[in-house]
């Protein structure tokens, strides 16, 4: 048996039709979700301008309970997505949006003309957005199913199964609906035209996914890459800088103050590149994280900030620098990852202490906002600030602040525009405070999970 090749896979690909990702399902769905309060609170209002002001004979109570069944079934299902929802649920709850719009629609149409009705465009409108979270063939079964839907109607009307409701002020026959070529003239443009669209948006919709997941796949290759070769280089590195560290403390015997300050030299360049592999693993770390949409987990905030301290407190007493932690006992869980915490913590506690002199104070507070359903972990410093101007530049790759360049202090940029990554993909949102000469202020703000045991963590 040959072996696929890769033309061959990309088409076995496109027959099946790539799933929406979750972040694109939730995206949809509230959009329908969105459109729906619209189409409730328009059925409403149309129909009692419809038949009150402008005098339309409507089945006023029919349409109004339409309406209100809407909104109703629209506010149950309303939700926001969150960190623990899956793609499978949902998909669930976007089916049944569209099982219960169909039903709506399909007596809005009946209880405005039937195969006469104006309100038959609604069927090719929701066709074409639930295109939008459907595979190809999925899409063209409920175009189908639309078509059938209309041509059941016509013929319960026609054969007298369902009482037609006639609209007189359309000025249209009494009997248009009995009318064979009408029929199968509405119908069949009904038909063409919802079929064409619900291919069009679906063949477009299936295409971006395609670029998305070879994007996703390039993002994939450059942080395996990345990750391999900061892997290969920090063993090397980290022996070259044992051998000089073992040099400069005289173990290879006397040197000479001008061999000295080279080694110095030599041995914060060697420390640069330190710091830039371990950002670059980092943020390799980070991309993996929020690319391959890796689920969420309930993580205790208080637990993981612990850590971090306690990893970051040799370098606070190095500078003699006063570390205080202002912390309430509240576990606070979220729906993130201990990697990605750990990033986010990690580099706001380790940046107050490398920009703040010695002899400074950094400051870590946390707290649980419990009206706001919030954590909340600020972090304050007396270290060099930030210079006004630098500020709108912050959460760029590589930015570094201008008055950090003239230090003794190695840095790359990437930190920063890793942690406003990670807080999007965990919903989080990050503010910063900063006056040059005086500090700077970090609060990091992170939505509570929903009630669930925390199991072992």
């Amino acid at each position: 048996m040959s072996t696929p090749t890769h033309s061959q896979l990309v088409t076995f690909s496109n027959e099946r039709g790539l799933r929406p990702t979750l972040d694109e399902l939730c995206q949809n769905t509230q959009l329908l979700i969105r459109l729906r309060w619209a189409a409730g609170l328009g059925i409403l209002s149309v129909t009692a301008v419809a038949r009150f002001v402008l005098d339309i004979h409507l089945q006023t109570a029919p349409l109004m309970v339409i309406g209100v069944a809407v909104l109703a079934y629209n506010s149950l299902l309303s939700f926001t997505c969150r960190g623990d929802t899956t793609p499978r649920q949902v998909e669930r709850v976007a089916w049944g949006q569209i099982i219960l719009d169909w039903v709506a629609m399909t007596a809005l149409v009946h209880f405005t003309g039937g195969i006469t009705s104006p309100a038959l465009i609604y069927f090719v409108i929701h066709a074409a957005l639930a295109g939008t979270v459907l595979l190809p063939w999925q899409a063209r079964g409920l175009a189908v199913l639309a078509t059938a839907i209309v041509v059941g109607i016509a013929l319960a009307e026609r054969n007298g199964m369902l009482p037609h409701v006639s609209i007189p002020q359309f000025e249209m026959s009494d009997t248009l609906y009995t009318n064979r070529a009408y029929i199968i003239g509405v119908v069949f443009f009904f038909g063409t035209a919802i079929v064409t669209l619900s291919e069009l948006v679906t063949r477009i919709a299936q295409r971006l996914r395609q670029r998305e997941e070879r994007i996703r796949q390039l993002y994939d290759a450059r942080s395996t890459f990345l990750r391999v070769a900061t892997h290969e280089l920090r063993a090397p590195l980290g022996a070259g800088l044992s051998l000089m560290h073992n040099i400069q403390q005289g173990y290879a015997g006397e040197f000479t103050p001008q061999q000295g300050e080279i080694l110095d030299r030599v041995t914060r360049r060697l420390e640069g590149l330190r710091t830039l592999i371990d950002d670059l693993l980092t943020l390799a770390a980070s991309q993996e994280v929020t690319a391959a949409h890796v689920p969420l987990e309930p993580v205790s905030v208080c637990s993981v900030l612990d850590k971090i301290i306690e990893r970051e407190m040799p370098n606070a007493e190095r500078k003699n620098i006063q570390l205080t932690c202002d912390k309430t006992t509240d576990a606070g869980v979220v729906m993130a990852g201990d990697i990605g915490l750990g990033i986010i913590l990690g580099n706001l506690l380790n940046n107050a202490i490398k920009y703040t002199p010695e002899g400074g104070k950094v400051n870590v507070k946390y707290r649980l906002n419990r009206p706001a359903q919030r954590v909340e972990i600020t972090v304050s410093d007396t270290g060099i600030g930030i210079p006004a101007e630098d500020m709108p530049r912050l959460f760029d790759e590589f930015f570094r602040a201008s008055n950090t360049k003239t230090l003794p202090v190695t840095g790359t940029g990437i930190g920063l525009s890793t942690v406003r990554t990670l807080l999007d993909r965990y919903q989080g949102h990050i503010t910063i405070e900063s006056e040059e000469g005086k500090g700077t202020t970090v609060q990091v703000t992170l939505p509570l999970a929903p009630r669930q045991s925390l199991g072992d963590k």
